[in-house]
């Protein structure tokens, strides 16, 4: 009966009802495409940079991070790499040799990371494929790929041969000439100026050591959370060992999100303050307004608490209504967006592509898809109406009925 009094009144005013869900549902619908749109730019922030080559989970000799220098490598033996792949949620893992060193070409030298890696096993994490500008990565013993801001740097050109000079393992000297056979762009200045790649047998011989790796990159299964990775391979792997994820390698990415996170709050919270002086002016001038309906229903012998009731079940309903509505809405538009994500670059005009890749970011923007965010953002709605609800339940508490239906 409750809920059938509660209808009737919302579908009797249709005008204030309909104003009621308009705020809600415009708020809330632009509360989802923003933070839809700040999700989606995360997670491809994260692809570009994390899942391009810098790895969720990194493993190192401890104290290698503060000292990166070959004398703190590690030896990698099957062990290690069954103790790694016993924890859940880990997928792939591929060892890295990670070394400084001068690079010269004629008369122009300039640093560069020399990065031993096995292609087979980064095809797993990065697709290489999609990340060649020229020339291929099936390199053999003594071939190199280098980043395309050492190809411009060097105004370089299929088969030109560079010379890498530095420090090798305890102490020797390391250098070589090394043909290129390829130009790679990994969407990551950083990777892209100074990074030369190599297999990691050839990195080996190049700083006279066979056996030593300086990092073991963890790549982990969708959905599962490295954090909770890091966790359990702290506690399976001796001490000898660091475990960090890509928010410690990468701190400048954690704190882009968290800043820019902090931002989209905000505008959630004024969007929220708008929705909730709607609903809390509707509510007002209900109560208002029905002083007088109350009053006949308190006199005929209906309880103040079976009344609130029905106050609180209108208020619910007509806050779902504008929430189901967002939510029917905005996730066909969400769901588009995550399949063509907007391109930046075209919107801000020529030029703008560069400008963006320099700084580390993607110009695609998708929306995110993920049921958290509408589904978060209409609990938050839910508990406003409760809370709402409070002012009437006073009201109808205080109510006098002879004062009440005195016209």
């Amino acid at each position: 009966m409750i809920l059938k009094i509660a209808w009737r009144n919302i579908y009797r005013n249709k005008k204030r009802s309909l104003i009621t869900i308009t705020s809600i549902f415009a708020a809330l619908f632009l509360i989802i495409l923003m933070r839809a749109l700040q999700f989606g730019f995360y997670d491809k922030l994260i692809e570009t940079v994390v899942e391009s080559y810098a790895g969720y989970v990194e493993v190192h000799a401890d104290g290698f991070w503060d000292n990166q220098n070959l004398d703190n490598s590690m030896e990698v033996d099957q062990s290690l790499i069954n103790d790694i792949k016993s924890i859940e949620g880990v997928d792939n893992i591929v060892q890295r040799l990670q070394t400084f060193s001068l690079i010269s070409m004629g008369n122009k030298t300039k640093g560069g990371v020399i990065n031993g890696v096995n292609i087979s096993d980064e095809q797993k994490i990065t697709d290489w494929n999609k990340k060649m500008i020229s020339g291929t990565f099936k390199i053999k013993k003594n071939e190199i790929i280098i980043g395309k801001g050492i190809a411009e740097y060097f105004d370089i050109k299929e088969n030109d041969t560079l010379i890498l000079y530095g420090q090798g393992y305890r102490g020797m000297m390391a250098a070589g000439k090394y043909p290129v056979k390829g130009v790679i762009d990994l969407k990551n200045p950083n990777l892209n100026k100074l990074g030369v790649f190599m297999n990691i047998e050839t990195a080996r011989n190049y700083v006279s050591s066979d056996e030593i790796s300086t990092h073991i990159i963890v790549d982990k299964k969708q959905y599962y959370d490295e954090e909770k990775i890091a966790n359990d391979l702290t506690q399976v792997l001796s001490k000898d060992y660091e475990i960090m994820t890509w928010k410690e390698t990468l701190p400048e990415i954690e704190q882009t999100i968290t800043a820019d996170s902090a931002g989209g709050v905000i505008m959630a919270f004024i969007l929220y303050i708008i929705v909730v002086f709607g609903m809390f002016g509707t509510v007002l001038m209900m109560t208002e307004e029905r002083k007088y309906e109350f009053g006949v229903l308190i006199s005929i012998g209906m309880s103040r608490i079976r009344l609130f009731g029905i106050i609180l079940i209108e208020t619910i309903i007509l806050s779902m209504i504008g929430v189901f509505i967002a939510i029917l809405i905005t996730y066909p538009i969400t769901y588009y967006y995550n399949l063509n994500p907007i391109d930046m670059a075209t919107l801000m005009g020529e030029g703008a592509n560069d400008m963006i890749e320099e700084m580390g970011f993607s110009p695609l923007m998708p929306m995110s898809i993920e049921w958290d965010i509408p589904l978060t953002h209409a609990l938050v709605i839910f508990i406003f109406s409760l809370l709402i609800s409070i002012y009437p339940a006073i009201k109808i508490s205080k109510l006098n009925p002879v004062k009440s239906m005195k016209l």
